[in-house]
């Protein structure tokens, strides 16, 4: 009788003995899902918790699987599991809501570009109507439309870019582009000022 219950004892060791295969699954799921929603760009911090907590729990998967299988205890892998799966998922919250942040920041941008245009549009039409009209002011005048035009073709690219859902990318072109287009409008409202157009 005692050696009935003595194997059936080890019995149940050995089948405590395996590893949690789907727990480990299920947090590589929420990883992998975590990484889809681009976690890394949009919510690095939380990515990085969540690809420790991955990292520690599979360490602990592998420490438990070198002892022998009568000693092995995977009570506290499949805490280390859990913990992983909601950083994952925790990742993958804060990424989508990071996404729609960078998505309205750069709408936003785009707007205030756009409104920058119409700005430069506007002075360089005052300048166009002007009555004094120094040496070398049409000149000069076709370097500024020039000029404008060049920096409104960058809109287009930070526009494209913004569609690819780059948003990171397309923020900082739009950050760039508007000091310069904001530098343009000054030298124009500046022009005007001194011709009292």
């Amino acid at each position: 009788m005692v050696a009935v219950g003595l194997v059936l004892a080890m019995i149940g060791l050995a089948a405590c003995a395996k590893p949690p295969q789907a727990a480990i699954d299920q947090a590589k799921a929420a990883l992998d899902a975590a990484g889809q929603a681009e976690a890394a760009t949009y919510a690095g911090a939380a990515w990085d918790k969540a690809q420790q907590s991955m990292n520690a729990a599979m360490a602990e998967v592998e420490a438990q699987a070198q002892k022998f299988a009568l000693f092995r205890s995977y009570k506290k892998t499949n805490e280390l599991l859990a913990t992983a799966q909601a950083d994952a998922a925790a990742a993958q919250a804060a990424a989508i809501e990071g996404k729609a942040a960078a998505r309205a920041a750069v709408e936003q941008a785009i707007a205030g570009l756009e409104a920058s245009f119409a700005q430069a549009d506007a002075a360089l039409a005052a300048l166009d109507t002007c009555r004094k009209r120094p040496k070398g002011f049409k000149a000069d005048l076709d370097i500024m439309k020039g000029n404008v035009d060049g920096l409104r073709g960058q809109l287009a690219n930070v526009q494209s870019t913004a569609a690819a859902e780059q948003y990171l990318q397309a923020k900082t072109m739009a950050e760039q582009l508007a000091a310069q287009v904001a530098t343009v409008v000054t030298d124009l409202e500046n022009a005007r000022t001194k011709l009292g157009c």
